[in-house]
């Protein structure tokens, strides 16, 4: 019953809006006429008395102008002038104070009837190019003569789209319809704005069409362009889409969010968020279809929250994934494997006494860390590339900074098949070697001349004293050459 009252209420102020036909759809509209201006001339108090003589003469100037208080549209102008004669008459409009005027009516000679005062009325002709719109009109009077009264009658000016106006207002004001607004409705509302406006005419209203934002946007633009290429079909592009939706029609999700099958486009609830793991995701983005945020190496998830098969959780926010090693099997093969291999004898040099790290050897070193070896695999026939979590740095070189965190060095294969490296995954190492020449020289290499070392904590603080010499200009003057051989301080 409620739902028939309703209809009944938008029914009956469909009917009852000259703007509206019975139907609810928009129809051509325009305001009543009303008196703009009547009686004697504000400027011309005493405008019919006559001075003192036998000839009539008019108190009042040349030249008059009337003010309406605004923008109207002209129906009528009726002048009534003092006495009867010969008088020339010149009637001109202007859209605004001070702006350039347009004559609409010129009478070189006018003879009245004896014995009274004279009127004459000006009426534009019927048709849309005969309209006048003038907030200033202008009379010029010639003879002798003065003007008594002039009334004008008119309409505000509201371009089809309203069938009501405050003309007493200042400015008048129409109640605009058709989704328009503005003094004299010349513009469409501001979510109105997927056609450009035009004003309405008897054969076509020309109302303001909303844009299609799918209820995430208040305002929308017009552009003139996209109104072309669709074919004069639509041109509105919709502003400040809200609800973290984007695009033209506030059609898809801003990035960081991502399209929610289950909500309808229009709901508020449209577009979700991502949630990537900070950590496990390569940033906030994710597919705006399926949630999938872009995850890290050996992470998986739609929030990159987890490890893949095959992959442990390391404390490197780089690598937060790493391949899981196989504890049971060595890097490299076990000492002493490959001491009878003729091209091995003599290739490693490895050291048969301790040697103390001075600060002199440790200035001539490329690099000095402290590292955990993961997992090899090959990388080419003569390669095998270690994945390393890179534990403390205490020297590296300028022009090829080392990270702590997850790292990959490269070790030729021959140093690894002669023993000169011996690596067990999941251990650490104090590794200490010299610039070689790699297959990618920007990452760590370590060779033959260097050393791998199982790590000792009593190290760390004789390494940190170095490194703190370094700093303070230890080694100026040292040149670094490819070391000889040597343990841990």
């Amino acid at each position: 019953m409620a739902v028939v009252l309703v209809l009944w209420l938008l029914l009956g102020q469909a009917t009852g809006d000259p703007c509206y036909d019975p139907g609810g759809r928009p129809r051509f509209c325009l305001p009543p006429v009303t008196q703009l201006a009547s009686g004697p001339p504000a400027s011309c108090p005493q405008a019919c008395v006559l001075s003192q003589g036998t000839s009539p003469r008019a108190l009042c100037n040349d030249s008059l102008i009337l003010a309406l208080g605004g923008t109207f549209l002209l129906t009528s102008v009726s002048l009534r002038f003092c006495t009867p004669g010969p008088p020339a008459l010149v009637l001109s409009s202007a859209w605004a104070a001070g702006g350039p005027w347009k004559l609409l009516w010129r009478r070189p000679a006018w003879s009245g009837a004896l014995g009274g005062p004279e009127r004459v009325t000006f009426r534009p002709s019927p048709g849309p190019k005969s309209r006048v719109v003038a907030s200033h009109l202008r009379v010029e009077v010639g003879g002798w003569t003065g003007l008594a009264a002039a009334g004008v009658r008119g309409r505000c000016q509201c371009h089809g789209h309203a069938a009501r106006c405050a003309a007493r207002a200042q400015p008048p004001r129409c109640r605009c319809r058709h989704h328009t607004t503005g003094p004299g409705c010349e513009s469409c509302r501001p979510s109105h704005r997927d056609w450009p406006w035009r004003p309405a005419t008897p054969r076509h209203p020309h109302p303001c069409l909303p844009c299609s934002c799918n209820q995430h946007a208040r305002r929308c633009r017009f552009n003139s362009e996209l109104f072309r290429l669709s074919g004069g079909r639509s041109g509105g592009v919709c502003e400040r889409c809200r609800h973290h939706t984007a695009g033209r029609h506030c059609h898809y999700c801003q990035p960081g969010f991502w399209r929610d099958p289950s909500q309808p486009i229009t709901s508020r609830k449209a577009c979700k968020a991502c949630r990537c793991h900070p950590i496990g995701a390569i940033g906030g983005a994710c597919n705006q279809t399926s949630g999938q945020c872009s995850c890290k190496l050996g992470v998986t998830g739609a929030t990159c929250n987890r490890c893949g098969p095959g992959y442990q959780q390391s404390r490197s926010p780089r690598m937060p994934c790493q391949r899981v090693p196989e504890a049971t099997t060595p890097l490299v093969p076990t000492p002493g494997a490959h001491s009878s291999d003729p091209q091995c004898q003599n290739y490693c040099h490895l050291p048969d006494k301790s040697v103390h790290m001075s600060l002199s050897r440790f200035c001539q070193q490329d690099y000095v860390l402290r590292a955990q070896v993961l997992a090899a695999e090959a990388a080419g026939p003569a390669w095998r590339r270690l994945a390393v979590r890179v534990l403390a740095v205490y020297k590296q070189r300028p022009s090829q900074p080392v990270r702590p965190g997850g790292q990959d060095a490269w070790v030729p294969e021959a140093d690894l098949a002669c023993g000169c490296l011996r690596l067990l995954p999941g251990a650490d190492y104090l590794l200490l070697g010299g610039a070689a020449d790699g297959p990618a020289p920007a990452r760590l290499v370590l060779h033959r001349h260097g050393l791998a070392l199982p790590w000792r904590p009593r190290w760390a603080r004789p390494l940190r004293r170095l490194q703190q010499e370094e700093r303070a200009g230890g080694c100026r003057g040292l040149q670094p050459r490819t070391p000889r051989p040597g343990p841990a301080p």
